[in-house]
């Protein structure tokens, strides 16, 4: 590290730190002056009340100036609130590029958003801007990128990357590549936190590339345990927040989670970038509202199949998670629901419709269109013959719709379900479980249709892997806008799936699939290990060694879990220490028979400085932890491919180190070579 250029650096860190806190004091006298303004148009309004109240338009004008004062100031102030963060790292890296037009290089530094100069000059650019892309994608030398005036070429000289803490430049690094280095290395040394982080300053040319993608299509992501899938999902969100931010908000995107203890997990990443959070929601609250019956959870289910290890329980998933299943389902709409309608005169005051031209709309004209668009059209000709305003005319069309509502044999979607299940010879069912919420609400949506709130420009799927094709299939009835559908093949814990479900997958979302097979978040030895258990080679590791991973066989587990965690508490104080137990049986016992494990917080009742979790798998999919203990790893416990998937996802939770232990004759995916 040269000396000379370490002291200029440390000058232009500090003009940019200096330059912060004058925007910042800008904006806050700024803020007070609005308060004020606000303050006094409010007491003219006062005084003026009786003068003003009679002129229309100088009240809807003062209304305005008021408001527009109000937006300026949560503006104003949720600026500020980014550059008080930024403060303590004004950036993080830095390129040289000289445009082929110009005789002059320029240094261009990246932050996590834009510090400006008083003059207007970019003394930090925002990491999401056009010309960042070549920080994240581009070698030395010729390179060019893509902009709203076109692609703009040139030379690229130079890549640096800083470790700055609390405004202070510790060093700089000089590099070709943004990949494998020491900061990289050292931002995945550090301890497990309780909430998702922004990795602006570390993201690789693999993950760049998905974030800045400018194609609005439907994606599917298959990356493997540690890629980064979720990180550059939230990155993603940030990235077309701030490029499309005249035509989109935070509130048009939505993010379908995978239980509200991930969507905790996410909440600070968009702050943290300056945006809003996105709209987040789970499967389950949405086909609650939706479906508007009781039905077993998705964690109920997994709980009592995992426990249970029944033969039907693993058939009936098999089945109902099938593209096979959603075919017969997509003929049985289109084909046999209608049949339920049996077609008959209806009269509504002086005017009727006869059942040849019911028949003749339902049944030919309009046949293979879902029975509600059928049943809107209806009612829609059965109203026109009434001569009537169009203030009464929403009224009688649904006043008819309920009318033609009647003339189907059942309306009950439970009931329709199991006519169409006894059509596919499979038995019927009292009580929905997890497998059952999709086609039933494909039913209620062909057969009602949906009014729902969860309008949205852009969908983001996580935990892909957790949903069938008809969860899928359903998704599309729900959204017409572009989707991102993330996830992992190889963390199913219900079903194992092979790599052609990706391609089959693509064509019923029409979308296109990419991978990303570099994972990021596990040492290289624990890395190996987890892909030893699931029996494929399917990740590249980052070239981060840790301490080997320990298989303990005891006698008394207890014990030895007990002084597992007593040495990690002496030795790692700062960390975080997870048991992950197959089921919650699992989970009791341990604690009943351990003062020591009582103390550990299952994972949907810790807190952020919550070090000591318990949980199961299912629970602890996309979390992770520095420090992981699998307990009862036995044979006994873990012997089938579902079993597999338990042991694969476990593994890849921890950060650092990993344990198994058993007391009795351990698991054969954990011993075989």
């Amino acid at each position: 590290m040269d000396k000379k250029v370490f002291e200029t650096e440390k000058e232009y860190l500090g003009t940019t730190f200096n330059q912060i806190e004058k925007l910042i004091a800008a904006n806050n006298k700024k803020i007070l002056e609005n308060k004020i303004e606000i303050q006094n148009l409010k007491a003219f309004f006062s005084d003026q009340y009786y003068e003003i109240k009679t002129d229309g338009d100088e009240l809807a004008n003062l209304n305005i100036e008021i408001e527009n004062l109000q937006e300026q100031n949560v503006a104003l102030e949720k600026a500020n609130a980014r550059l008080k963060k930024q403060k303590k790292t004004p950036y993080f890296g830095r390129f040289d590029f000289q445009e082929t037009s110009s005789p002059d290089k320029k240094p261009y530094y990246i932050g996590v958003g834009a510090v400006q100069s008083s003059d207007r000059t970019n003394l930090v650019y925002d990491w999401r801007a056009d010309i960042c892309s070549l920080y994240y994608d581009e070698k030395f030398g010729k390179v060019t990128y893509t902009c709203p005036d076109g692609e703009i070429s040139g030379n690229l000289s130079l890549k640096r990357q800083y470790k700055i803490e609390n405004g202070e430049l510790a060093y700089y690094i000089d590099s070709n590549l943004v990949i494998d280095d020491e900061i990289l290395m050292e931002q995945l040394s550090q301890n497990a936190t309780a909430k998702m982080h922004e990795i602006v300053s570390t993201i690789q040319k693999e993950q760049n590339m998905l974030i800045r993608a400018d194609d609005f299509e439907n994606t599917i992501v298959q990356g493997v345990a540690g890629s980064g899938k979720t990180s550059i999902a939230m990155h993603r969100v940030s990235y077309l927040l701030y490029k499309y931010r005249g035509t989109l908000k935070s509130d048009d995107i939505l993010i379908l989670s995978p239980s509200e203890l991930f969507s905790n997990y996410l909440s600070d990443v968009l702050p943290s970038l300056g945006e809003e959070e996105a709209m987040t929601i789970t499967f389950s609250d949405l086909a609650h509202r939706l479906l508007g019956s009781e039905f077993e959870t998705r964690e109920a289910m997994l709980e009592r199949v995992i426990d249970g290890q029944q033969q039907k329980d693993f058939e009936n998933i098999a089945i109902k998670s099938s593209f096979e299943f959603l075919s017969d389902l997509q003929k049985f709409l289109s084909r046999d629901l209608g049949n339920l309608f049996v077609a008959k005169t209806v009269s509504f005051g002086n005017v009727s419709l006869t059942k040849e031209e019911i028949e003749d709309i339902f049944c030919n004209r309009m046949q293979g269109v879902a029975i509600y668009k059928r049943i809107d059209v209806l009612a829609e000709i059965l109203v026109d013959k009434f001569k009537v305003s169009e203030f009464l005319r929403p009224d009688l069309i649904r006043r008819a719709k309920a009318i033609f509502y009647r003339k189907f044999v059942t309306t009950d979607i439970l009931k329709i379900y199991n006519l169409f299940l006894g059509s596919v010879e499979l038995p019927e069912i009292s009580t929905p479980d997890a497998y059952d919420v999709a086609p039933m609400l494909l039913i209620k949506e062909s057969l009602f249709g949906f009014k729902h709130n969860f309008s949205a420009k852009y969908v983001i799927v996580d935990e892909m892997q957790d949903y069938t094709p008809c969860h899928f299939y359903l998704f599309d009835k729900l959204w017409e806008c572009p989707k991102l559908y993330l996830g992992d093949i190889y963390q199913s814990i219900d079903r194992t799936l092979p790599k052609e479900y990706l391609t089959h997958l693509s064509k019923l979302c029409k979308a296109k699939v990419k991978f990303l097979n570099r994972s990021y978040r596990s040492t290289k030895e624990i890395s190996l290990f987890s892909q030893k258990i699931l029996g494929k080679s399917i990740a590249n590791n980052v070239n981060r060694s840790g301490e080997d991973v320990e298989f303990l066989r005891s006698r008394n587990q207890i014990k030895t879990l007990e002084k597992i965690i007593a040495e990690r508490e002496k030795s790692h104080r700062k960390q975080s220490v997870a048991i992950i137990c197959k089921t919650k049986k699992q989970i009791s016992a341990l604690q009943k028979a351990s003062p020591e494990l009582k103390k550990f917080k299952l994972l949907e009742k810790a807190t952020p400085r919550t070090k000591k979790i318990i949980t199961t798998p299912a629970k602890a999919k996309g979390v992770e932890f520095d420090c992981v203990i699998v307990p009862n790893s036995t044979e006994e416990s873990y012997n089938n491919e579902l079993d597999r998937n338990l042991l694969y996802v476990s593994a890849t939770r921890a950060l650092h180190k990993l344990f198994f232990i058993s007391d009795k004759k351990p698991s054969h995916f954990l011993t075989k070579n």
